[in-house]
Order: structure tokens, then sequence, then C-alpha cells
């Protein structure tokens, strides 16, 4: 699936590559064959109390069957139903399977009800199922008597109430119906289970008022043992639902219990610096390129991060908790920012090679100027501002197209050797004109970062002679990224200042080197401070590097 630059969804990207479902088949067969043998431990219940009998059963005997036999219909109807639209492996099994069931029921309902069970044939494997039986809720007491008030009232109060019982119940046989047949049933929504919990909660409180009421009238009232068996009947499908959705939501709770992702802040914090880290590279300045080169080779693994994180909260997300809406709205923050970067990448890579060709072909220009009219500032001031341009974008075309930018680094190296050549002729010039760098740090932290780089040159030169220090910048540059290596992220908050320090030239007297030293701070490990010079004691310099001693003062 393609990837659009803003996504409504993160789900409607990786969730469907997230889950490879069960075939469907499977896991209606397990459905059927887990109905019906609650089916069965029922029907064995009911047959081992009554399957003996010739005339129905009386007294408690004939409720405790009747209640049975409701309860595995409430079982082996859906089971038919399931059956009917299966094919495969262990679909014939469990139609021989049901086609006992429903035998042992009418056989059952038979004894049940003072009428003998039709005579079946006796079922084949992968036999039709037959259809489903009928419960038999006819009345059967006796000597009914016309109800007087208050009995009469009470009964119309109590049948009131048993209707809604038998509206929860019809809630719960649609909510049986629509939730049974779904193949992963972990995609169930919560709020859908606990509804029902809710629901078999009330319909069984609601039940109990109705037996109170009933308790209240003669049991041989007219309509007395009608409302007591369609109270049994309804109380039998409440307890199939609720074996049904009671350990189906006890899972889905754990499921979204945010107690059982201890990470998450975590992971969102990744994915939301992630985001950061692809959303404000800038490519029109020296730092931010270099930032877009580092992002554009960590980009597949970043998405990859993405859809690990996408997959960890996968059902959080289908279930459209708090935390799963949170991880998806960051997941596509990220996946926006990400498509958006790659697209300013390529355009980068169309456009970097003629840039740099034109600060080249600028710094080659001013250079055959400088040396024709002796300007030795322009070997300290645009030429080597052009180079730097040239070499920044060098280092992003390079990551970006790394076949196409061979032939310019050629280019770019061809010209460095030229203009040192030519700066050469005009070094003493160079040096002549060269002043002290600015001096604009004033922070508190001042001569710890001088501290710091000095001790990192004494390792380089250590018999240096310091004669003044200047720090250019006013504040630290600070950058904080996520990085990905031998298959690990790690995460890094550094700044940097940069110290320049000024050391007497042991070749000249006259003169005075200019010794830059990178200080960095790290944030992860509690600013401790580390330094490196931009150069080491034996590279050689360029004439700017230098200046003469009678200008530090």
């Amino acid at each position: 699936m393609t990837i659009s630059l803003r996504l409504p969804h993160i789900a409607l990207v990786l969730l469907a590559a997230l889950f490879i479902a069960r075939p469907a088949a499977a896991v209606d067969v397990a459905a059927v064959n887990s109905h019906l043998k609650r089916a069965e431990s029922n029907l064995q219940l009911v047959n081992g109390s009554i399957g003996h009998l010739t005339s129905p059963p009386k007294g408690s005997a004939a409720k405790l069957s009747k209640m049975r036999l409701d309860q595995a219909f409430g079982d082996i109807e859906p089971a038919g139903t399931m059956l009917k639209t299966l094919s495969g492996p262990g679909v014939a099994e469990a139609t021989t399977r049901y086609n006992e069931a429903v035998t042992l029921y009418n056989t059952l309902a038979g004894i049940l009800s003072g009428k003998a069970a039709s005579p079946k044939p006796e079922p084949k494997p992968g036999d039709t199922p037959s259809p489903a039986p009928t419960p038999d809720t006819t009345p059967k007491t006796p000597g009914t008597v016309k109800l007087g008030y208050p009995h009469a009232d009470n009964l119309k109060n109590t049948l009131f109430t048993l209707r809604e019982v038998e509206g929860y119940v019809a809630s719960l046989m649609t909510l049986l119906e629509q939730a049974r047949p779904v193949a992963d049933q972990l995609t169930i929504n919560h709020r859908t289970t606990g509804q029902a919990m809710a629901t078999i909660a009330e319909g069984r409180r609601k039940a109990g008022f109705v037996d109170d009421g009933l308790a209240k009238i003669p049991a041989n009232g007219e309509g007395v043992a009608e409302a007591k068996q369609r109270l049994i009947t309804a109380r039998a499908k409440i307890d199939t639902a609720d074996m049904y959705f009671k350990p189906l939501h006890a899972k889905l709770m754990a499921l979204v219990d945010p107690a059982n992702y201890p990470e998450f802040d975590t992971d969102v914090k990744r994915l939301r610096e992630l985001s950061q880290m692809y959303g404000y590279t800038d490519s029109h300045s020296n730092e931010g390129r270099a930032a877009m080169a580092d992002a554009f080779t960590q980009q597949a693994a970043a998405k990859d991060e993405c859809i690990r994180i996408a997959r960890k909260y996968a059902r959080l997300m289908e279930q459209k908790t708090d935390q799963g809406t949170h991880i998806e709205s960051t997941g596509n923050h990220f996946l926006s920012t990400h498509a958006e970067f790659l697209a300013t990448a390529e355009t980068q890579k169309q456009t970097l090679p003629t840039e740099i060709r034109e600060h080249l072909a600028e710094a080659d220009q001013y250079a055959e100027e400088a040396v024709a009219e002796q300007k030795p500032m322009w070997f300290t001031g645009g030429i080597p501002q052009r180079m730097e341009w040239a070499t920044d974008k060098l280092a992003l075309y390079a990551v970006l197209d790394p076949q196409g930018a061979a032939g310019v680094k050629a280019e770019v190296a061809a010209l460095e050797a030229s203009l040192a050549k030519r700066a050469d002729s005009l070094k003493e010039l160079i040096i002549r004109e060269n002043k002290l760098p600015n001096d604009a740090y004033a922070g508190g932290d001042r001569d710890i970062a001088i501290a710091e780089a000095v001790a990192a040159w004494r390792k380089e030169q250590p018999g240096m002679e310091l004669l003044t220090v200047r720090i250019p910048s006013d504040s630290w540059k600070r950058s904080a990224k996520w990085s990905y290596s031998n298959g690990t992220w790690y995460f890094s908050d550094v700044s940097r200042l940069q110290v320049r320090l000024i050391v007497a030239d042991e070749d000249n007297a006259e003169q005075v080197v200019d010794r830059p030293i990178n200080v960095y701070r790290d944030h992860e490990s509690g600013d401790s401070l580390s330094a490196s010079p931009l150069h080491g004691f034996s590279e050689p310099l360029q004439p700017s590097s230098y200046l003469l001693r009678s200008r530090v003062k």
C-alpha cells in the first residue's frame, strides 16, 4: 500500500500489514464447536435426569431440565446458522456433531412436554445441518384461575418488567449475532462488550424484580405459568450471553489497560522527536543541510521504527482508546513529515549540483581577481565563504546521490588545490591583514569552556604559549536527535561552543596561530564537557589561520 503525504489514519497504513488473521472458516468452525460443547454439556445433564422417563417430570426437576434445554438451544441455534455458511476442514465433523445435538434436544424436549419425539434417521458425517430446534413454550399448568385485584394488577406490573428483561435479552442476542462471526475476536471494541456486561447486569437485576412480583401472585393464576416460563427462557439467554461476553470482556479490558503498556510514554516521545527530526530540517542553512544529511541516512530506519511502535500498539488503535488515538495521531504526524522530508530531499538532489558549481565558479573568479589586484582579504572573506557553501552542500549531495556526487567531489578538490596555491602566493599579505576573531560570549560558564578547550589543545601541543582567547558566538548551539546504529537507536542532546585559542607560532616569533577548539556539553550525561580541536597540530594550515603577533593586545 502506498503512503500519501498526509494520511487520515495511521491504522489504515499499518494495521492491515501488522496482523495476518487466521482463515475465517477455521475461526468459525472453532466457534461452532465451542457452542456445541456447551450445548452437549447441558443436554447430557438433562438426559441424565429425564432421559429414562416415559412421562413428563414434575416440580423442580421439570424446571431445571427446561432451563438447561433453553441454555442448550441458545448454543445450538447459532451453531446451525454458522454451519450453513461454512465449508472446508472440520465442517463435516461439526455438522455431524450438530445433528446429534439436535436429535437429542428434540428427544428430551418431547419427554419434557409429554409428546414423543418424531423418529429421525441416524445422521451421517457431512449431512446438511438439521433445522434448529424450537423450544416448546406451551404452558402446561392445569387448572388455572382468573386473578382478581390486586393480583391482576401485580401481574400487569410484573409483566411490564418482564418485557423490559426481554428487551435486554433481544439487545444481547443482537450483540451476540454481530460479535460471534468476527474472525479476530480481539478487534471487537471493548465498549461493546462493556455495554453487553452492563445489559446483562441490568437484565438480571430486573429479572429479580420479576421473581419478586411473581412470588406474590398465586401460581395457578392465569398467565403466571407463561410468565415464569418466559422468565426462564430470558434468564437462559442472559446466561448464554454472559458465558460469551464475560471472558471476552476480561481479555479486552486487559488489552486496553494502560498499566500493561509501561513503555507508552517513551515510545510516544520517540515518535514525537523523530517527527521533529524530519519536520524541522532547513536546506537553506549550513547547519540545516548537515542535519538533513544526517536525517536522510536514517530515514529508512526511522520509518521502520514508526512501524515497530505502531505494531506494538495496534490493538489500542483498533480499540480507539485514548492511548491508541494518541499514538495514531503522533504516528500520522511522523509519516507526514517524513514524506515531506523525502520530497524536499529529492528536490535538493536535483538542484544541488548546479548550486555547488555556481559557488565554485564564484570562488575561482574571486581568487583570480585577488591575485591580479593583490587583494589578500578576499582569501579570508568571500573565497572561503563560497567554498564553505560548496563543501556543505556537497556533504548533503553525497548522501542524497553518492554516485552523482563523485564527479562534483573531484571538481571541489581540484579547485581547493588551486586556491591553496594562489593563496600561498599572497600568504604574507593575507597574514598581515588577518585580525583577531570576535569575542562575543559572556556566559557564566565561559571560564569552564575555555579551560576545557585549553586542556584539549595541550594534548596536541603540550608546550604551547597561550596569548589570548576569543569566543565568536554569543551562545551555545544545541542539537538534540535520535541516531540509529547497529540495530539500536541512541538519543543525543549536545550543545557546542567554539573557543578560539590564540597561541604563539613555534616556527615564527612574529606570528600567532588561531586554533579553533569545539567544546561540547552532553545534556544526556549530566552536562559533562568535552572538547575537540578542529585541526591537529601537525596538519597544514591555510594563511587565514595565522596573524601577526603585534595584533594581539
